[in-house]
């Protein structure tokens, strides 16, 4: 075992698991550690990706926010506009 394994070296050792204990688990636990090997190979791809893909989805989120309507100035219980202070 690494020392420090990281995801793709995780996605080993449980395929390796999974495969000592096919005599022990049933098909749908066998089937449950496919796919956490399938997601952790998916997130070692996804790796070198990750920074890039964080700020693309917040210029999205800031574009969305730079076309909300603008928020409205602060009113008084009548309905009048309130004084500005500087």
């Amino acid at each position: 075992m690494p020392e420090d394994p990281g995801v793709a070296e995780l996605a080993v050792l449980l395929e390796d698991a999974a495969a000592n204990l096919h005599h022990v688990t049933s098909s749908s636990t066998r089937a449950e550690l496919a796919g956490a090997v399938g997601h952790l190979r998916a997130a070692d791809r996804l790796g070198g990706l990750l920074p890039a893909v964080t700020l693309w989805h917040l210029g999205q989120a800031l574009q969305r926010v730079a076309t909300l309507p603008s928020a409205q100035e602060p009113t008084t219980a009548t309905g009048e506009s309130a004084p500005q202070t500087c």
